[in-house]
Protein backbone atom coordinates (compact mmCIF):
# COMPACT_ATOMS: atom_id res chain seq x y z
CA UNK A 1 0.00 0.00 0.00
CA UNK A 2 1.18 3.54 -0.78
CA UNK A 3 0.13 4.84 2.63
CA UNK A 4 -0.90 3.21 5.87
CA UNK A 5 -4.54 3.56 6.95
CA UNK A 6 -5.58 3.92 10.57
CA UNK A 7 -8.70 4.84 12.52
CA UNK A 8 -11.77 5.21 10.29
CA UNK A 9 -9.97 4.76 7.04
CA UNK A 10 -8.00 8.07 7.13
CA UNK A 11 -4.43 7.98 5.87
CA UNK A 12 -1.77 8.62 8.45
CA UNK A 13 -0.58 11.69 6.51
CA UNK A 14 -4.03 13.35 6.83
CA UNK A 15 -4.23 12.65 10.57
CA UNK A 16 -0.77 14.07 11.20
CA UNK A 17 -1.71 17.17 9.20
CA UNK A 18 -4.85 17.63 11.30
CA UNK A 19 -2.83 17.34 14.49
CA UNK A 20 -0.40 20.02 13.32
CA UNK A 21 -3.13 22.66 12.94
CA UNK A 22 -3.95 22.96 16.69
CA UNK A 23 -0.22 23.01 17.44
CA UNK A 24 0.28 25.94 15.06
CA UNK A 25 -2.66 27.76 16.64
CA UNK A 26 -1.24 27.27 20.13
CA UNK A 27 2.19 28.51 19.05
CA UNK A 28 0.63 31.58 17.41
CA UNK A 29 -1.42 32.27 20.54
CA UNK A 30 1.65 31.99 22.78
CA UNK A 31 3.58 34.37 20.54
CA UNK A 32 0.69 36.84 20.53
CA UNK A 33 0.31 36.72 24.31
CA UNK A 34 4.05 37.13 24.78
CA UNK A 35 4.03 40.09 22.41
CA UNK A 36 1.12 41.72 24.25
CA UNK A 37 2.89 41.17 27.58
CA UNK A 38 6.09 42.75 26.29
CA UNK A 39 4.09 45.66 24.88
CA UNK A 40 2.38 46.14 28.24
CA UNK A 41 5.75 46.25 29.98
CA UNK A 42 7.02 48.84 27.49
CA UNK A 43 3.93 51.00 27.97
CA UNK A 44 4.33 50.70 31.75
CA UNK A 45 7.92 51.92 31.47
CA UNK A 46 6.84 54.98 29.49
CA UNK A 47 4.04 55.68 31.97
CA UNK A 48 6.66 55.70 34.72
CA UNK A 49 9.00 57.90 32.68
CA UNK A 50 6.32 60.45 31.72
CA UNK A 51 5.01 60.73 35.28
CA UNK A 52 8.57 61.25 36.51
CA UNK A 53 9.37 63.81 33.80
CA UNK A 54 6.26 65.96 34.10
CA UNK A 55 6.89 66.61 37.77
CA UNK A 56 10.59 67.35 37.30
CA UNK A 57 10.06 69.84 34.48
CA UNK A 58 7.08 71.63 36.01
CA UNK A 59 7.86 75.09 37.44
CA UNK A 60 8.46 75.61 41.13
CA UNK A 61 10.67 74.14 43.83
CA UNK A 62 8.95 71.60 46.11
CA UNK A 63 11.83 71.66 48.59
CA UNK A 64 11.41 75.38 49.21
CA UNK A 65 7.67 74.84 49.49
CA UNK A 66 8.22 72.11 52.08
CA UNK A 67 10.75 74.09 54.12
CA UNK A 68 8.96 77.44 53.92
CA UNK A 69 10.09 80.88 52.85
CA UNK A 70 12.44 81.32 55.81
CA UNK A 71 14.69 78.40 54.82
CA UNK A 72 18.32 79.22 54.11
CA UNK A 73 20.18 78.16 50.98
CA UNK A 74 22.27 75.72 53.02
CA UNK A 75 19.12 74.05 54.37
CA UNK A 76 17.61 73.81 50.89
CA UNK A 77 20.82 72.31 49.48
CA UNK A 78 21.01 69.77 52.30
CA UNK A 79 17.38 68.79 51.74
CA UNK A 80 17.94 68.33 48.01
CA UNK A 81 21.00 66.19 48.68
CA UNK A 82 19.00 64.07 51.14
CA UNK A 83 16.39 63.21 48.51
CA UNK A 84 18.80 63.07 45.56
CA UNK A 85 17.35 66.13 43.84
CA UNK A 86 20.82 67.63 43.38
CA UNK A 87 21.62 64.93 40.83
CA UNK A 88 20.96 65.13 37.08
CA UNK A 89 17.58 64.16 35.67
CA UNK A 90 18.69 60.79 34.28
CA UNK A 91 20.53 59.86 37.47
CA UNK A 92 17.37 60.60 39.46
CA UNK A 93 15.27 58.51 37.07
CA UNK A 94 17.74 55.62 37.17
CA UNK A 95 17.67 55.62 40.98
CA UNK A 96 13.87 55.73 40.94
CA UNK A 97 13.59 52.98 38.29
CA UNK A 98 15.95 50.60 40.07
CA UNK A 99 14.37 51.42 43.42
CA UNK A 100 10.99 50.31 42.07
CA UNK A 101 12.24 46.73 41.77
CA UNK A 102 13.49 46.89 45.35
CA UNK A 103 10.08 48.10 46.56
CA UNK A 104 11.42 51.60 47.23
CA UNK A 105 9.22 54.29 45.63
CA UNK A 106 10.68 57.17 47.58
CA UNK A 107 9.74 59.23 50.62
CA UNK A 108 7.35 62.15 50.98
CA UNK A 109 9.02 65.56 51.33
CA UNK A 110 6.40 66.82 53.76
CA UNK A 111 5.33 63.92 55.98
CA UNK A 112 8.48 61.79 55.43
CA UNK A 113 6.24 58.78 54.89
CA UNK A 114 7.34 55.98 52.60
CA UNK A 115 5.32 55.91 49.36
CA UNK A 116 4.84 52.17 49.68
CA UNK A 117 3.28 52.74 53.11
CA UNK A 118 0.93 55.37 51.66
CA UNK A 119 -0.12 52.95 48.92
CA UNK A 120 -0.60 50.11 51.39
CA UNK A 121 -2.88 52.22 53.57
CA UNK A 122 -4.97 54.05 50.96
CA UNK A 123 -4.95 52.00 47.74
CA UNK A 124 -7.26 49.22 49.08
CA UNK A 125 -10.07 51.77 49.59
CA UNK A 126 -9.90 52.89 45.96
CA UNK A 127 -9.63 49.34 44.63
CA UNK A 128 -12.60 48.26 46.74
CA UNK A 129 -14.78 51.02 45.29
CA UNK A 130 -13.72 50.12 41.73
CA UNK A 131 -14.36 46.39 42.24
CA UNK A 132 -17.77 47.00 43.82
CA UNK A 133 -18.69 49.43 41.04
CA UNK A 134 -17.71 47.04 38.27
CA UNK A 135 -19.41 44.08 39.94
CA UNK A 136 -22.66 45.99 40.44
CA UNK A 137 -22.54 47.35 36.88
CA UNK A 138 -22.20 43.84 35.45
CA UNK A 139 -25.06 42.53 37.62
CA UNK A 140 -27.33 45.34 36.39
CA UNK A 141 -26.21 45.48 32.75
CA UNK A 142 -26.56 41.77 31.90
CA UNK A 143 -30.27 41.31 32.75
CA UNK A 144 -31.18 44.70 31.27
CA UNK A 145 -29.45 44.04 27.95
CA UNK A 146 -30.67 40.43 27.79
CA UNK A 147 -34.31 41.29 28.47
CA UNK A 148 -34.34 44.10 25.88
CA UNK A 149 -32.62 41.94 23.24
CA UNK A 150 -34.94 38.96 23.73
CA UNK A 151 -38.13 41.04 23.81
CA UNK A 152 -37.54 42.42 20.28
CA UNK A 153 -40.13 45.12 21.02
CA UNK A 154 -39.44 48.43 19.31
CA UNK A 155 -41.04 50.45 22.11
CA UNK A 156 -38.89 48.79 24.78
CA UNK A 157 -35.75 49.28 22.67
CA UNK A 158 -36.59 52.96 22.20
CA UNK A 159 -37.16 53.41 25.94
CA UNK A 160 -33.90 51.59 26.67
CA UNK A 161 -31.86 53.83 24.37
CA UNK A 162 -33.53 57.00 25.63
CA UNK A 163 -33.08 56.17 29.31
CA UNK A 164 -29.43 55.20 28.87
CA UNK A 165 -28.73 58.44 27.01
CA UNK A 166 -30.36 60.48 29.78
CA UNK A 167 -28.44 58.65 32.50
CA UNK A 168 -25.15 59.25 30.68
CA UNK A 169 -25.87 62.99 30.63
CA UNK A 170 -26.23 63.21 34.43
CA UNK A 171 -22.92 64.17 36.11
CA UNK A 172 -21.58 61.70 38.64
CA UNK A 173 -20.78 64.34 41.25
CA UNK A 174 -24.41 65.52 41.17
CA UNK A 175 -25.64 61.97 41.83
CA UNK A 176 -23.09 61.63 44.63
CA UNK A 177 -24.27 64.81 46.35
CA UNK A 178 -27.91 63.83 45.87
CA UNK A 179 -27.27 60.32 47.22
CA UNK A 180 -25.36 61.68 50.21
CA UNK A 181 -28.23 64.04 51.01
CA UNK A 182 -30.90 61.38 50.57
CA UNK A 183 -29.29 58.27 52.07
CA UNK A 184 -26.96 60.02 54.52
CA UNK A 185 -29.27 62.69 55.92
CA UNK A 186 -32.88 61.74 55.24
CA UNK A 187 -32.78 57.94 55.61
CA UNK A 188 -29.41 57.73 57.44
CA UNK A 189 -28.56 54.49 55.63
CA UNK A 190 -24.94 55.55 55.24
CA UNK A 191 -22.69 57.43 57.68
CA UNK A 192 -22.25 61.06 56.72
CA UNK A 193 -18.55 61.00 57.70
CA UNK A 194 -15.82 58.72 59.03
CA UNK A 195 -14.49 55.39 57.86
CA UNK A 196 -13.74 51.91 59.24
CA UNK A 197 -11.02 50.00 57.47
CA UNK A 198 -11.97 46.46 58.44
CA UNK A 199 -14.03 44.25 56.13
CA UNK A 200 -17.06 43.92 56.06
CA UNK A 201 -17.76 46.91 58.31
CA UNK A 202 -16.25 49.22 55.67
CA UNK A 203 -18.96 48.26 53.16
CA UNK A 204 -21.46 50.61 54.80
CA UNK A 205 -19.16 53.50 53.80
CA UNK A 206 -18.37 52.21 50.31
CA UNK A 207 -21.64 50.91 48.85
CA UNK A 208 -23.07 54.34 47.99
CA UNK A 209 -19.93 55.67 46.20
CA UNK A 210 -19.74 52.36 44.33
CA UNK A 211 -23.43 52.62 43.38
CA UNK A 212 -22.94 56.15 42.02
CA UNK A 213 -19.93 55.00 39.96
CA UNK A 214 -21.95 52.02 38.80
CA UNK A 215 -24.73 54.32 37.54
CA UNK A 216 -22.35 55.82 35.00
CA UNK A 217 -21.15 52.39 33.85
CA UNK A 218 -24.45 50.53 33.43
CA UNK A 219 -25.73 52.56 30.42
CA UNK A 220 -22.52 52.04 28.45
CA UNK A 221 -22.12 48.35 29.27
CA UNK A 222 -25.79 47.53 28.69
CA UNK A 223 -25.82 49.24 25.28
CA UNK A 224 -22.64 47.49 24.14
CA UNK A 225 -23.92 44.14 25.40
CA UNK A 226 -27.33 44.71 23.81
CA UNK A 227 -25.72 45.43 20.44
CA UNK A 228 -23.55 42.33 20.74
CA UNK A 229 -26.56 40.20 21.72
CA UNK A 230 -28.51 41.38 18.68
CA UNK A 231 -25.61 40.33 16.45
CA UNK A 232 -25.38 36.95 18.20
CA UNK A 233 -29.12 36.30 17.81
CA UNK A 234 -28.65 36.42 14.06
CA UNK A 235 -26.03 33.63 14.08
CA UNK A 236 -26.89 30.14 12.84
CA UNK A 237 -25.65 28.38 15.96
CA UNK A 238 -28.38 30.12 18.00
CA UNK A 239 -31.04 28.54 15.77
CA UNK A 240 -29.25 25.23 16.16
CA UNK A 241 -29.50 25.53 19.94
CA UNK A 242 -33.23 26.23 19.71
CA UNK A 243 -33.77 23.25 17.42
CA UNK A 244 -31.77 20.95 19.68
CA UNK A 245 -33.89 22.05 22.64
CA UNK A 246 -31.03 22.78 25.02
CA UNK A 247 -31.85 23.86 28.57
CA UNK A 248 -32.70 27.48 29.29
CA UNK A 249 -29.63 28.18 31.44
CA UNK A 250 -27.24 26.52 29.00
CA UNK A 251 -28.87 28.32 26.07
CA UNK A 252 -28.57 31.74 27.72
CA UNK A 253 -24.96 31.21 28.72
CA UNK A 254 -23.41 29.09 25.96
CA UNK A 255 -25.38 30.35 22.97
CA UNK A 256 -26.11 33.98 23.89
CA UNK A 257 -24.08 35.48 26.74
CA UNK A 258 -20.70 33.83 26.33
CA UNK A 259 -20.14 34.82 22.67
CA UNK A 260 -21.65 38.27 23.36
CA UNK A 261 -19.77 39.15 26.54
CA UNK A 262 -16.35 39.44 24.89
CA UNK A 263 -16.77 43.08 23.71
CA UNK A 264 -18.25 44.03 27.09
CA UNK A 265 -15.37 42.47 29.03
CA UNK A 266 -12.81 44.23 26.83
CA UNK A 267 -14.69 47.51 27.29
CA UNK A 268 -14.70 47.10 31.08
CA UNK A 269 -10.94 46.61 31.11
CA UNK A 270 -10.45 49.77 29.04
CA UNK A 271 -12.79 51.77 31.30
CA UNK A 272 -10.72 51.13 34.41
CA UNK A 273 -8.94 54.45 33.85
CA UNK A 274 -12.28 56.28 33.73
CA UNK A 275 -13.35 54.43 36.86
CA UNK A 276 -10.21 55.61 38.66
CA UNK A 277 -11.03 59.22 37.79
CA UNK A 278 -14.61 58.82 38.99
CA UNK A 279 -13.46 57.17 42.19
CA UNK A 280 -11.20 60.13 43.00
CA UNK A 281 -14.27 62.40 42.85
CA UNK A 282 -16.25 60.00 45.06
CA UNK A 283 -13.47 59.93 47.64
CA UNK A 284 -13.48 63.71 47.87
CA UNK A 285 -17.27 63.98 48.17
CA UNK A 286 -17.68 61.15 50.70
CA UNK A 287 -14.45 62.00 52.61
CA UNK A 288 -12.97 58.54 52.08
CA UNK A 289 -9.27 57.91 52.77
CA UNK A 290 -8.56 56.58 49.28
CA UNK A 291 -5.45 56.95 47.17
CA UNK A 292 -7.14 59.52 44.91
CA UNK A 293 -7.57 61.91 47.78
CA UNK A 294 -3.89 61.49 48.65
CA UNK A 295 -3.02 62.24 45.02
CA UNK A 296 -4.92 65.54 45.01
CA UNK A 297 -3.24 66.64 48.23
CA UNK A 298 0.19 65.61 46.89
CA UNK A 299 -0.35 67.55 43.65
CA UNK A 300 -1.34 70.69 45.58
CA UNK A 301 1.88 70.50 47.61
CA UNK A 302 4.05 69.26 44.69
CA UNK A 303 5.14 66.19 46.61
CA UNK A 304 7.16 64.43 43.89
CA UNK A 305 7.44 61.01 45.46
CA UNK A 306 3.76 60.62 46.33
CA UNK A 307 2.48 61.91 42.97
CA UNK A 308 4.75 59.85 40.74
CA UNK A 309 4.21 56.73 42.84
CA UNK A 310 0.42 56.99 42.67
CA UNK A 311 0.37 57.90 38.96
CA UNK A 312 2.68 55.01 38.16
CA UNK A 313 0.50 52.53 40.07
CA UNK A 314 -2.61 53.84 38.31
CA UNK A 315 -0.87 53.45 34.96
CA UNK A 316 0.21 49.89 35.73
CA UNK A 317 -3.35 49.00 36.79
CA UNK A 318 -4.80 50.37 33.54
CA UNK A 319 -2.18 48.70 31.32
CA UNK A 320 -2.46 45.25 32.83
CA UNK A 321 -6.25 45.26 33.21
CA UNK A 322 -6.40 46.05 29.49
CA UNK A 323 -4.16 43.05 28.84
CA UNK A 324 -6.28 40.79 31.05
CA UNK A 325 -9.47 42.10 29.41
CA UNK A 326 -8.21 41.23 25.93
CA UNK A 327 -7.24 37.76 27.12
CA UNK A 328 -10.63 37.13 28.77
CA UNK A 329 -12.39 38.39 25.64
CA UNK A 330 -10.48 35.85 23.58
CA UNK A 331 -11.26 33.02 26.01
CA UNK A 332 -14.98 33.88 25.99
CA UNK A 333 -15.21 34.09 22.21
CA UNK A 334 -12.49 32.57 20.03
CA UNK A 335 -13.66 34.76 17.14
CA UNK A 336 -11.92 37.65 18.90
CA UNK A 337 -8.39 38.20 17.63
CA UNK A 338 -5.49 39.28 19.79
CA UNK A 339 -3.67 41.87 17.70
Amino acid sequence: MASSVIGKGKPAEEISAEQKVPDKNRIALRRTLLGRLVRSLIVSFWVMFIAFSLLRFSPGDPIRLALGTDATEETVAAMKAKYGLDQSFFVQFYDYFTGFFRGDLGTSFFSEREVTEVLRMHLPVTLMIIILSMGAAILFAIPIALSVALSRRASLTYFFRTSTSISLAIPGFFLALLGLLLFGTVFTWVPAAGYEGNFPSNLKYLWLPALVNCFSLVPILSRVLHSSLMDTLGEEFVETGVIRGVGRIKFYWSYLLRPSLAPTVVLISYMVGIMIGGTVVMEMIFSLPGIGRELIEAVSTRDYAIVQGIVMIFGLIVVFTSFIGDLLGYLLDRRVTLS
